[in-house]
């Protein structure tokens, strides 16, 4: 399975001495009432919340790999609402209320996940510290070219009327973005998302894992290799260390879903993305003094040329994060991890370079990306509204995040508990992750009998 390779070459920052990264001794239990596939963010918040809203289930939860071996454990460390999103085409697909609800979403997912990790999460930099760190000045959507300032522009637009009485966007002139972050290539202006934090995003999932790893089965390098119906009400998980029988099964899985449900191949698409870490101490002393930038000042998160890069400074080890790059070469249909591509490389290497920053790198990875390929949303919910009854009854799923989950997955998962437990949804749940909104019929199987 060389797409979830667990001797990568391209080990990320946050998952060097992390826990939960070693393979499970503890047998695997023979049934459960509900067996979760992926141990990432979504996965573990998906247990979480099963468990808080009925401690009675028993949970199984099967990662490939280790905790968080997955986007989040691969990802730029970044926790920002709505930049990423298109919310004027939301807002022409959708209609605007519902455009409106989904930027709330984002917001009180976040907040949400705050209140979590006041409770479960540790300060004392160690392995359950995610060290989240509230930006001075938020994140700076920088455009590039003339295009994109017209979209951002629209996009911004109906943030702010999503939030009359926030202020929390701002729209920046050329000269503004160029003050901020000393770029004088930036001249087409930007926006501003001021509620923006930095994160090591795996260590939420630490805390997840830490906060049920009492209540439900982890079980850590089992992958699952086939899911298939033993009777109308029962599931048959099989795996390298043995089977379970469930009645439920959530597949958690984002840019690896298409290995266990091949439906949604070409609707949820992996995207390769890599990213570096540098030590900010050295690393500049071939610039001329003139051309050096002091990447401590750095107070905000640098987003620019459409996402395809994203940057960070991270106080609490004094490193530069940078990613993307996913213009460079082709990076869609790509799910190994393992590999790092050299022209991508070179070219985080030479864009640092030409901010003036340190570029000499101490870690480099591949994080996938799980792209919704036709409308950019998450796929949340009942398999059998799509698939049908008789392939697919209680078998669910939660994926597809676009590489925008820090801000999604936390609700998300605590939605898909909901519906596997047939219970009424959040009203602030945006619809339009749903299977079964009338906007995704393109998911329809031909033969589906619902």
């Amino acid at each position: 399975m060389a797409h979830l390779n667990p001797n990568s070459k391209a080990l990320p920052h946050w998952l060097y001495e992390a826990p939960y990264q070693q393979a499970t001794d503890q047998p695997l239990p023979s049934e459960a009432d509900i067996v979760i596939v992926g141990g990432g963010i979504t996965g573990l918040s998906t247990a979480y919340w099963l468990k808080q809203l009925n401690p009675k289930k028993s949970v199984v939860v099967l990662e490939a790999r280790g905790i968080s071996s997955g986007a989040t454990g691969h990802n730029g460390g970044i926790i920002c609402p709505g930049a990423y999103g298109r919310f004027d085409f939301i807002a022409d697909r959708f209609g605007e209320q519902e455009a409106f609800r989904l930027v709330n979403f984002d917001y009180t997912n976040m907040d949400m996940l705050a209140q979590f990790l006041e409770i479960h999460g540790d300060k004392d930099n160690g392995p359950c510290d995610p060290q989240i760190r509230w930006l001075k000045n938020g994140t700076i959507c920088a455009w590039t070219s003339e295009a994109e300032a017209q979209e951002g522009q629209a996009n911004g637009a109906c943030i702010q009327k999503a939030r009359p009485d926030q202020d929390d966007i701002a729209m920046l002139t050329a000269e503004e973005v160029q003050a901020l972050t000393g770029e004088k290539s930036f001249r087409w202006g930007g926006m501003q998302v001021k509620r923006t934090a930095t994160a090591w995003a795996a260590r939420i999932v630490f805390c997840l894992a830490r906060a049920v790893e009492d209540k439900v089965h982890l079980a850590t390098f089992s992958p699952v290799e086939k899911v298939e119906r033993v009777d109308p009400n029962h599931l048959r998980v099989t795996t390298p260390r043995g089977t379970i029988l469930t009645k439920q099964v959530a597949y958690c899985t984002n840019a690896w879903t298409k290995h266990l449900v091949p439906h949604f191949n070409p609707y949820l698409v992996p995207v390769r993305n890599q990213v570096v870490s540098v030590p900010v101490d050295g690393g500049v002393d071939d610039l001329p003094e003139k051309d050096r930038k002091d990447a401590r000042a750095i107070d905000y998160v640098l987003s620019c040329n459409r996402v395809h890069e994203y940057m960070n400074y991270r106080n609490h080890d004094d490193r530069i994060i940078l990613g993307g790059m996913l213009d460079v070469t082709e990076a869609m249909g790509h799910d190994d991890d393992s590999e790092l591509d050299e022209k991508i490389s070179r070219h985080l290497r030479d864009r640092l370079k030409e901010m003036g920053l340190p570029h000499r790198p101490e870690r480099e990875w591949i994080g996938i990306i799980g792209y919704s390929a036709i409308d950019g949303l998450p796929f949340v919910g009942d398999l059998s509204t799509v698939l049908g009854r008789e392939k697919a009854q209680g078998q669910f799923i939660a994926a597809g995040f676009s590489g925008h989950g820090m801000p999604r997955t936390y609700l998300c998962g605590r939605a898909l508990a909901q519906l596997m437990l047939n219970e009424p949804l959040d009203a602030y749940f945006p619809t339009p992750f749903l299977l079964d909104h009338p906007t995704r019929k393109y998911l329809l199987s031909s033969d589906a009998k619902v």
